[in-house]
């Protein structure tokens, strides 16, 4: 796969999920503080963000997804318990839900 190409798929990933972000925020802004884990101030930009505005950020050579999970450890662990499997999208919750910004 050529750099462009992996530029340009970059980029689309980047508009899909700002756009959805935005979708998120708009329907129900309070959970998706919580869950994208971002401030009240970018909650309110984000809504406000034309899409010409999103598509300018999307453009950008960066990934504007980011793993929220700093504990590499933990993670491997949970996913590899076999002894609780019916656990795992609890711990996995509880994981996500303590990882910081």
């Amino acid at each position: 796969m050529t750099q462009s190409k992996v530029l340009a798929e970059l980029q689309e990933l980047n508009l899909n999920y700002l756009l959805l972000v935005q979708k998120l925020v708009t329907e129900d802004r309070d959970a998706a503080i919580f869950r994208l884990k971002i401030d009240e101030d970018l909650a309110d930009l984000i809504a406000e963000m034309s899409v010409k505005d999103l598509t300018l950020l999307a453009r950008q050579p960066q990934s504007w997804l980011r793993p929220c999970v700093d504990a590499t450890k933990t993670l491997k662990e949970i996913l590899s318990n076999s002894r609780a499997p019916s656990m795992r999208e609890t711990h996995l919750a509880m994981l996500m839900a303590s990882a910081s910004a």
